[in-house]
């Protein structure tokens, strides 16, 4: 692979789907690696790299490729297919690029992406953190931020921490932009699925943070933030639900994983205590196919709708309407919801030695199962609000 992204020399945006395809390989040749590592490793990452998975969302005046949502979609459903612990870590670290460089200022992308191959982690939710006011910015004493997925691969971070105004009173949440040096990674990432994401928790003492790195999560989220590229389409993409939607992305690409690898296995299979001698010939390994498929695909179905809405929405000069937001917040919990149930179907129908530590498949059900567990596509919360909404019931904050 890395020959073959040598002689193709400068990626270019049309790029990006086929260099994904041809990493799936690489990726699943490394997967007992990646576990090992709880994170993807330096040889992988360089070819992912390479490959411009981490600058998809990059300006092009920073020699970013700077993709549409669709785009995004389909090459990040391709990664994973190969590891979706990895697929996470590129999915978010692209979506913390989007929002360092298009919604701060500009002189703030410019400090942050001056350097090539600069890449950002975040995570959004604070716990714990003691702040306070300072001339010209805040003062973090003391913070943990847990899970925050690609970090091992960035050298800038998104941190949750809490504004104030100039009397030192709060005033709300807001997303500082923070360098590296400044946090230390616990290297505490040891679960049963998403290993690759390197989704360790991190903390920060004493650390100062000047007010042009901290943007407003209300604004944020209500599209009240133009930063340095806001007259780029890429830029002006619902704040909310981009970060949601994107988790999704991935996720595609593991149920479609988990499907190759059951109907790989079925000439190897019996269904013990039937007439069947090979899994593929009996009706229930048929209905069940029938089943999970129609899950995925109405999955990706639901993405698609919601990517190509997103990109339609940016380039327009209206910003999405709040139904429209929260109706894909819906749809991205429901993809969710739909892959986790094929991926079941599959276990299922695995049989005994679904169970097996080595067996592929078991690999991606843990994967699939952590990635829908994260509060941003929880079904229960996105249809909560699309709810109130179609019931002009007052709204509350986007979940972020």
């Amino acid at each position: 692979m890395s020959i073959e992204l040598s002689k193709r020399g400068i990626v270019h945006e049309t790029d990006l789907v086929d260099n994904a395809r041809a990493l799936v390989p690489m990726l699943r040749s490394r997967m007992a690696e990646t576990d090992r590592l709880s994170k993807a490793s330096d040889e992988a990452v360089a070819e992912l790299e390479a490959a411009g998975l981490f600058s998809m969302t990059l300006p092009r005046a920073y020699s970013g490729l700077q993709t549409n949502m669709s785009t995004w979609l389909e090459a990040n459903t391709e990664l994973g297919r190969g590891d979706g612990g990895v697929a996470w870590a590129v999915t978010l670290i692209n979506a913390c690029n989007w929002m360092a460089a298009g919604l701060y200022p500009r002189s703030v992308s410019e400090e942050v992406f001056g350097k090539a191959n600069t890449r950002v982690a975040g995570v959004f939710s604070p716990r714990g953190v003691k702040a306070r006011r300072a001339p010209g910015g805040i003062v973090v004493e003391q913070g943990m931020w847990f899970f925050n997925s690609g970090v091992y691969h960035a050298q800038w971070d998104l941190l949750g921490v809490p504004m104030f105004n100039d009397a030192g009173e709060p005033i709300g949440p807001g997303i500082a932009l923070v360098p590296m040096r400044d946090v230390k990674i616990l290297n505490d990432w040891d679960t049963i699925g998403l290993r690759g994401s390197g989704s360790s928790n991190v903390s920060m003492e004493n650390v100062f943070i000047p007010d042009e790195r901290i943007l407003g999560l209300l604004a944020l989220t209500e599209g009240r933030v133009t930063g340095g590229f806001g007259d780029q389409a890429l830029y002006r993409t619902a704040f909310v639900p981009l970060m949601a939607s994107v988790l999704s992305f991935p996720v595609l690409g593991m149920g479609m994983h988990m499907m190759e690898e059951f109907v790989a296995s079925l000439p190897k299979r019996d269904i013990k205590l039937t007439p069947y001698t090979k899994q593929g010939e009996a009706p229930v390994t048929h209905l069940q196919i029938g089943q999970l498929s129609a899950k995925i695909d109405a999955a990706r179905a639901l993405m698609a709708r919601a990517a190509g809405d997103m990109d339609a929405w940016s380039a327009k000069d209206t910003y999405m309407p709040l139904i429209d937001r929260a109706r894909i917040c819906r749809d991205t919990a429901t993809a969710d919801q739909l892959v986790w149930e094929a991926a079941d179907i599959l276990a299922t129908a695995g049989g005994g030695s679904f169970a097996r530590r080595g067996n592929v498949a078991n690999r991606i059900w843990g994967d699939i199962k952590v990635a829908s567990m994260h509060p941003y596509v929880s079904r229960e919360s996105n249809y909560e609000m699309y709810g109130r909404l179609m019931c002009g019931v007052q709204p509350m904050l986007m979940p972020v």
